[in-house]
């Protein structure tokens, strides 16, 4: 606190000010989304023109190189990089140390009518300070062919930012419909805009298997197809091949973005069975069908008694973190039906044998196994939250999806585990505008006043959800997920006393623009 009164002193002392920017005022210079943590708001401007460079030393080359890529398009301007001050009309990026206090994600943007300065702690905060400038360009800045007739000018200001939280997710379902790489490739842009940080590739389920496994080819030969008597349009279905992941992976982790795979267990499991019917229960092979056309959620699940379980997913979870680099892996966890494993020799063996009570201490006994062999190759367990069902281990992560579950998140907290909210009531954008308004989005509150009083800390942040079972086109996605992602990213980024609702969406309105030049489709509506 006292570095940014040293800011405000700073540039009291040598500038005109105007008064500064708060939630519950917009002008037409400062229509960013998320708000950031101070604005103060200085007289005059900045303009870009064919003589302006950029300025960064050797550790932020490319960063530099990655603003000129966003910037050259549409302004037509080389913008020719400098490693020291060539003076003149500039933009500069610099690290500094002495910006600690505001995180890995933390930065300062600073411009006057004779440059521009982007400063942060590390680069993941330079990345977002120049998602911040962008935004205060003109819309056509997002182009990617020259504009002509539009002056890229710039309001001088202050800005100070960081995020609340180091969470701001985006889960999208791959598996009741397949979504392609130049798709996928899309929304990690839109995220890097409004800092979201984390996409969850829901990349297995009931409906379909959509990632290559070298050891298990039968799952994208058999379980990532739907059975032809559905008659499904072909690009339904499919799976990605590991390039295509590290493609997108590469893409992502330029733009601050990690990605975080989930492979489903013990339940929502059925499609695996139609290549390696073994792992179940029964042995029963089965056919993979869209939500709709067939059971939505099988009951059928892994079998936990037979050890072949085991090595069959230590082996399909090995090549996993052998292609993200997250020191996440999501496991799933939810909705597992317990009958199979009610009338199942081998599972009531496992009962026994470990000295089980019940089939919730059994999936917890699994999950468990399973978070024994991520620990060993370094990463880290998430499960939704029943894997809190018969015992929760200390160590792994829990994401908080059903309502009325905040006792659980308590006792989850208090015992130590990070917990990441995407509860239904505000975070299922699969759920119509309806039941869940941008402005319902907007008021969600994940420090509710019990939870705050224990670790709050342990609360790493949020996540929205994209089920692909009833909006199977990209336009009907798009609007499911726009704009109501702009109000999570705010929720996820910026403090509770800065947000307020009627700022925000005369903020939004003006954001509309950005998304027609991103080729995003939105439900136009405030409701």
């Amino acid at each position: 606190m006292k570095d940014l009164l040293l800011i405000s002193i700073l540039i009291i002392s040598l500038s005109p000010l105007k008064e500064p920017v708060t939630a519950g005022e917009v002008t037409k210079e400062i229509q960013i989304i998320p708000m950031p943590s101070e604005i103060i708001v200085l007289n005059g401007t900045f303009e870009m023109t064919g003589n302006t460079s950029i300025q960064a030393g050797h550790n932020l080359l490319l960063k530099a190189e990655q603003l000129r890529a966003y910037l050259s398009p549409a302004s037509g301007y080389k913008l020719p990089i400098n490693k020291e001050s060539a003076g003149g009309n500039y933009i500069e990026l610099k690290l500094s140390d002495e910006l600690l206090h505001l995180g890995d994600e933390g930065y300062q943007l600073n411009i006057t009518h004779e440059k521009v300065l982007i400063t942060a702690y590390n680069m993941r905060g330079i990345f977002w300070g120049i998602q911040t400038l962008r935004q205060l360009f003109p819309h056509e800045i997002l182009r990617e062919a020259t504009v002509d007739g539009v002056k890229w000018i710039l309001p001088c200001v202050n800005i100070v930012d960081k995020p609340r939280f180091s969470w701001r997710g985006l889960m999208i379902d791959y598996s009741r419909t397949f979504w392609n790489t130049r798709h996928t490739k899309k929304y990690i842009d839109a995220m890097a805009y409004y800092k979201l940080n984390k996409l969850h590739m829901h990349l297995t389920d009931d409906q379909g298997w959509r990632i290559e496994i070298d050891k298990y080819s039968a799952l994208t030969e058999k379980a990532s197809k739907f059975d032809t008597i559905y008659h499904e349009p072909k690009e339904r279905e499919g799976f990605y091949l590991k390039e295509d992941i590290r493609e997108l992976v590469r893409y992502a982790e330029a733009r601050n973005v990690e990605i975080i795979p989930e492979i489903e267990m013990p339940g929502h499991t059925s499609e695996v069975f139609a290549a390696y019917p073994e792992l179940s229960c029964t042995g029963e092979t089965l056919s993979v069908s869209p939500f709709f056309k067939g059971p939505g959620i099988q009951n059928v699940i892994f079998c936990a008694g037979k050890e072949r379980t085991f090595g069959f997913l230590e082996n399909v979870l090995s090549e996993i973190i052998e292609l993200f680099p997250s020191k996440y892996v999501h496991i799933g966890g939810d909705e597992a039906p317990k009958e199979k494993w009610k009338a199942c020799p081998d599972c009531q063996g496992a009962i026994k044998k470990y000295g089980l009570k019940d089939e919730d201490e059994l999936q917890s006994w699994f999950t468990k196994r399973i978070e024994v062999f991520l620990n060993s190759k370094g990463k880290k367990l998430i499960g939704w939250d029943e894997i809190s069902q018969g015992g929760l281990s200390k160590t792994a992560t829990v994401m908080f999806w059903r309502g009325g579950m905040e006792n659980i998140a308590l006792a989850a907290i208090t015992q130590g585990n990070d917990v990441i909210m995407a509860p239904t009531s505000h975070c299922y954008f699969d759920y119509s505008y309806k039941n869940i308004s941008t402005e319902k989005v907007y008021t969600f509150e994940p420090l509710s006043d019990k939870l705050e009083s224990v670790n709050p800390e342990h609360i790493l942040g949020v996540e929205a959800c994209f089920w692909s079972h009833i909006d199977r086109t990209e336009p009907k996605m798009d609007r499911q997920i726009f704009p109501r992602i702009l109000a999570l990213a705010e929720v996820g980024w910026t403090e509770s006393p800065n947000r307020n609702w009627d700022n925000f969406s005369l903020r939004l309105k003006h954001q509309y623009k950005s998304l027609d030049l991103m080729s995003i489709y939105y439900m136009d509506t405030n409701i």
